[in-house]
């Protein structure tokens, strides 16, 4: 022991000097490579890591808004469809709904000279339901008919209006004839989708 002091002591200081810097610089190299490095990849891991993470958890955040936004926004038109569909007759009701207009128009005071119903025209997601009028009265008589038809609860729309005096009477008095064409609306049955989904399919290949 005191051969190997002697032959450290023998060493010129500048010696023992470089070879002490030479051996912490290697016990720093062996913490470097076996310790703080590995942590600090595990640091850099972990902190992208926590990116990724808050990055999802923003996305589900806007996600989650957004899903909020569409499910309201999805409430008010699934109301508005229910609303829209309790305006529109059911095929069971539309011989009493056309009855209806027909016997208003004969409280109104009209002389019915026709009241026609015409051959239902099918829509994409709806048929439509005509009928030909030709009635006799009043301006009066007329306004109280098309009042009514405008507050009925279901839909039922009045176009293609053409009046004329009663007996093509020149003195611009006595009752007017009115031709007019109504029309109301229904859904179409799945049974009447099918075969127009059909067509659909055929045209496209």
């Amino acid at each position: 022991m005191n051969e190997l002091v002697d032959k450290f002591n023998a060493v010129p200081s500048s010696q023992r000097y470089l070879g002490l810097v030479v051996a912490v610089l290697g016990i720093l190299a062996v913490f470097w490579f076996a310790l703080y490095s590995p942590t600090l990849d595990s640091i850099d891991k972990n902190k992208k890591r926590v990116d990724a993470l808050q990055r999802e958890k923003q996305s589900l955040a806007e996600f989650k808004r957004k899903k909020a936004k569409v499910l309201a926004e999805l409430e008010t038109l699934s109301s508005r469809l229910t609303e829209a569909q309790d305006k529109l007759p059911k095929d069971a009701e539309i011989p009493s709904l056309l009855q209806r207009i027909h016997n208003q128009a004969k409280t109104a005071g009209l002389e019915i000279k026709r009241f026609q119903r015409k051959p239902d025209s099918q829509k994409d997601f709806y048929v439509e339901i005509p009928v030909e009028m030709e009635l006799a009265g009043t301006y009066d008589n007329l306004a109280d008919f098309f009042f009514y038809i405008g507050r009925m609860t279901r839909i039922v729309n009045v176009s293609d209006i053409s009046m004329k005096r009663k007996n093509n009477n020149l003195e611009g008095t006595g009752d007017l004839v009115v031709t007019a064409k109504a029309k109301t609306f229904r859904d179409r049955s799945d049974a009447e989708m099918a075969p127009a989904a059909k067509g659909r399919k055929r045209r496209k290949k």
